[in-house]
């Protein structure tokens, strides 16, 4: 007899059981989603809304996502973690919205309908005999953050980043005026419209559902009121000290008690132009346009607008490469118009986990001497050694502090904005520092860009035009170093400002030495210029000296590894190449600046350079600062005013020696025979050094052999015949023997 064949059983496995409870669910989502939006009185509606009230529609695409996941045998959302997340976030709602209804609403069915339920009503009451209100908030608002990670994949540690990121650029002070930006509809809204009387920029949120414009363009203050509290100047104390007798080390004494600031009022107003935000809009859709037809779903969260610069802040979903982005900066390129080269990539963008894509602005608003001065002025105390920089890309003013580089390295070509940038920085030191505080030692190779500072009273010697007379600066400046140093072992003082304060004045000035141009005084006198260089670079800082240094060619052999790793600060403006910015910078990104101002800033607090649009002064404002010092300084010699417009021949700076040198003859005879005569020519010839050589070309312009220096031309040789110059000397060589 046959077996009978076993009926087969059907468990909730089965695919059978799947579609029927699939179907059934199916239904229920539906009816939970209608019952806010249907006012039939059917008793299922009204049963759900009195549970649930209007949340009911998130309960229902909760089961909706269940149902479909049975009905697909699995195929579609089959992860768990996201249905528990949409049930808790449905849950937190119904309380939520019960939280906020008075206590005497909470029995009324109808208003319960209209809010979060008996649910809602039923979780409410629980945690809030146990917690009270406060902390019920609290503990929702963290749940909605559990629910909101767990739907859409997002860590809560990346949650919690973008929240700090948004406080962080909270200025409460400023917040009442920041609660009311202005908000388009639909998907973007733009942010940080012009606040004349506002430093500060518009609050910014980087929500990825919202495109967000930040314009850097606001105004600084217009406050005409330019005047400066300062320390009133103290009476001068008598140090009792056995050293002290010393004059060499006594204390200067101030003598520019009634200095008044320059005024900036004559200075040139800012011009600014309107901000086109539908055409940033439109370049944003652009750029996502571009990387989605290279499949990179990449979209673009927040617009930065800068004085010359736009940055587009682009998200990419996790597990797509940065490089695939930066692999389509050309076509980006093409379809933005933009000439080759200048678009730049910054993969992130500091504290945000944004890639920014950074083009021209198409109506560039530049950064004007006179708002500068106005912020610098309104904080002048913040600051020892304030340097005007610009503004950055959110339009945010950058004003550094040359005390805590403490020197700065400045690299650019012709044209990109190094000398405007230098001479912004010496406006902003003279607006804010009397003689008695800033000394001055300014080189110029080019003769005419520092020409007129000639005549201030900050000037230690007048501005250097002869490279190889800058020898003679740095070992005056090294020696004034070690005198300094004597100075604060009187008074147990470890830098220049405890020295001052014991003082009780200014008795000892910050010094900053200027060089317009490192290759032309390498090239000079290269081995002779790096030694002291680093040696004032390494121990400057604390007795208050200072170097700034620039160059247009940033090559090896210009700025070499000694003098780089005694300088933190550097400026890069624009350069021909990316060897170039890796020389000044360390890493590329300068080649891609647009020149004008455009600079990237890197100091030792930072990893990463940032970019600034430098301020620009004009000539005719440069000459009004200067005008205003001009007229007050003192009419006699300044006290320790050198004159090192003569090399050094054995007795320090301006002295010269009547004693030749044992290769006078011998230099005599190289002048004659090569017809031209200079410091470089001597050493190469007699194998000597260039101080010696220095010495030498003093003493044959003493003799008459050879012209004055006219600039960096080699002087002219005045004799053809050494026994025209031996002969008639021979009787004082004699006499000095």
């Amino acid at each position: 007899m046959p077996r009978k064949k076993k009926k087969k059983e059907i468990n909730i496995k089965s695919s059978e059981t799947k579609t029927f409870f699939g179907l059934i669910l199916l239904v229920l989502s539906i009816a939970l989603i209608l019952t806010p939006f249907i006012n039939e009185d059917a008793p299922v509606f009204i049963q759900i809304s009195t549970l649930l009230g209007w949340p009911s529609v998130v309960w229902g695409i909760a089961i909706l996502g269940l149902s479909i996941n049975l009905l697909t045998q699995g195929k579609y959302f089959s992860k768990g973690v996201q249905t528990f997340g949409l049930i808790l976030l449905s849950v937190v709602l119904n309380t939520l919205l019960t939280f906020w209804l008075p206590i005497e609403s909470l029995e009324n069915v109808s208003t319960l309908q209209k809010a979060g339920g008996s649910l809602g009503k039923s979780v409410h009451i629980a945690i809030n005999n146990i917690t009270g209100d406060v902390l019920e908030l609290i503990i929702l608002i963290v749940l909605l953050v559990v629910a909101f990670s767990m739907i859409t994949g997002v860590q809560i540690k990346q949650i919690a980043d973008v929240i700090s990121q948004i406080f962080s650029k909270i200025s409460f002070k400023d917040l009442p005026q920041k609660i009311g930006s202005a908000m388009d509809e639909g998907k973007m809204i733009i942010n940080g419209e012009e606040l004349p009387h506002n430093e500060e920029n518009g609050l910014r949120t980087d929500i990825p559902e919202q495109l967000h414009i930040e314009d850097g363009s606001n105004d600084l203050p217009s406050n005409g009121n330019t005047s400066v509290t300062r320390m009133p100047q103290a009476q001068i104390p008598i140090i009792n000290n056995a050293e002290s007798s010393s004059t060499d080390l006594a204390p200067a004494k101030p003598k520019y008690l009634n200095w008044k600031y320059p005024s900036i009022e004559g200075l040139q107003e800012p011009v600014k132009s309107e901000q086109p935000k539908e055409v940033y809009k439109n370049e944003a859709r652009v750029i996502e346009t571009v990387l989605r037809s290279f499949n990179i779903p990449a979209k673009v969260v927040g617009i930065t607008i800068g004085p010359t610069v736009v940055r587009y802040a682009l998200a990419i979903p996790a597990g797509v490469a940065v490089n695939r982005v930066k692999r389509q900066s050309s076509d980006i390129e093409v379809a933005l118009k933009v000439s080759r080269g200048m678009m730049r990539i910054e993969a992130p963008i500091p504290g945000t986990s944004y890639i920014g894509i950074e083009i021209p602005n198409k109506s560039p608003n530049y950064v004007y001497m006179k708002e500068m001065a106005r912020k610098l002025l309104s904080e002048a105390d913040r600051y020892e050694l304030p340097l005007i920089l610009g503004r950055d890309i959110t339009g945010n003013p950058e004003i550094r502090d040359l005390v805590n580089m403490p020197h700065l390295l400045v690299a650019g070509m012709t044209r990109a904005g190094k000398s405007v940038g230098i001479n912004s920085i010496l406006g902003g030191l003279l607006l804010t520092k009397t003689p008695d505080e800033l000394k001055l030692i300014l080189v110029d190779p080019k003769i005419v860009e520092m020409e007129a500072y000639n005549g201030i009273p900050h000037l230690i010697t007048p501005v250097i035009n002869d490279m190889e007379l800058v020898v003679n600066a740095l070992e005056w400046t090294i020696s004034e170093m070690m005198k300094r140093y004597r100075m604060m072992k009187q008074v147990l003082a470890k830098n220049i400002v405890q020295y001052n304060q014991k003082m009780g004045y200014p008795a000892m000035p910050y010094l900053i030495i200027v060089i317009d141009e490192m290759a032309d005084l390498m090239l000079v006198a290269g081995p002779e210029v790096e030694s002291k260089i680093q040696r004032i670079a390494q121990m400057g800082r604390a007795v208050g000296i200072h170097l700034i240094l620039a160059t247009q060619k940033p090559v090896v052999t210009v700025i070499t590894g000694l003098i780089k790793s005694n300088i933190s600060g550097r400026i890069a403006y624009a350069v021909p190449s990316a060897m170039d910015s890796r020389v000044i910078l360390d890493q590329t990104g300068a080649e891609n600046l647009l020149g004008n101002g455009d600079m990237l800033y890197k100091d030792q607090t930072m990893s990463k350079p940032i970019r600034i649009q430098g301020c620009f002064i004009s000539t005719e404002d440069s000459m009004y600062i200067i005008n205003q010092v001009k007229s007050q300084k003192m009419e006699e010699k300044e006290e320790g005013e050198l004159d090192i417009t003569k090399p050094t021949a054995g007795k320090g700076l301006g002295g010269i020696s009547d004693k030749r040198e044992p290769e006078f003859p011998q230099a005599l005879d190289v002048v004659i025979a090569e017809g031209k005569a200079s410091a470089s020519l001597l050493q190469r010839r007699l194998n000597i050094g260039y101080n010696k050589a220095a010495r030498l070309m003093e003493q044959l312009e003493a003799a008459g052999a050879i012209g004055k220096q006219d600039g960096v031309k080699p002087r002219d040789v005045l004799v053809s015949s050494a026994s025209e110059i031996l002969g008639n000397s021979e009787n004082n060589e004699q006499e000095s023997f």
